[in-house]
């Protein structure tokens, strides 16, 4: 009861929180050309990810629309949750240039609660897409022909 109720939401409130501590306790934008060329494409994948996704199928929640459709074009193609890979992309160089513990104890606890969202939501994606199981053969999680 739990897992399917509450669950999925406390994974997208440690997501947020974390989001939001991350990029309230220091500068929004890396300083040097190397990071900030890094934020620019983590931003610009997730744009990506939600113009090949379309808006109808878009969801914060790990869990699945009725209404959702199956998409595997564009970043979809490569990896199968481009959102949090551009996530983890965008913040990472403000975690190196800014860096204490607390903040790289918030990207590492992101980490952990959109690998868990990825593990629930590709669950319930196998449940009602027919051809998810052979999509996940063909895809990576997170990282274009690595993970």
């Amino acid at each position: 009861m739990f897992q399917e109720k509450f669950y999925p939401y406390l994974l997208v409130l440690v997501q947020l929180s974390c989001l939001v501590y991350i990029l309230k306790t220091a500068s929004l934008l890396a300083d040097g050309y190397a990071g900030i060329m890094v934020e620019t494409l983590g931003i610009f994948s997730g744009l990506l990810a939600i113009y090949n996704m379309g808006l109808g199928n878009f969801n914060v929640s790990p869990r699945t629309k009725e209404s959702a459709s199956m998409v595997t074009h564009g970043i979809y193609k490569y990896i199968r949750h481009p959102m949090y890979s551009a996530q983890l992309l965008a913040l990472l160089p403000l975690i190196i240039e800014y860096d204490n513990w607390l903040r790289t104890a918030a990207y590492l606890l992101l980490v952990i609660a959109l690998l868990l969202k990825i593990r629930y939501e590709e669950a319930h994606l196998q449940l009602q897409f027919e051809g998810y199981t052979d999509y996940m053969k063909k895809s990576k999680r997170l990282i274009p022909f690595l993970f």
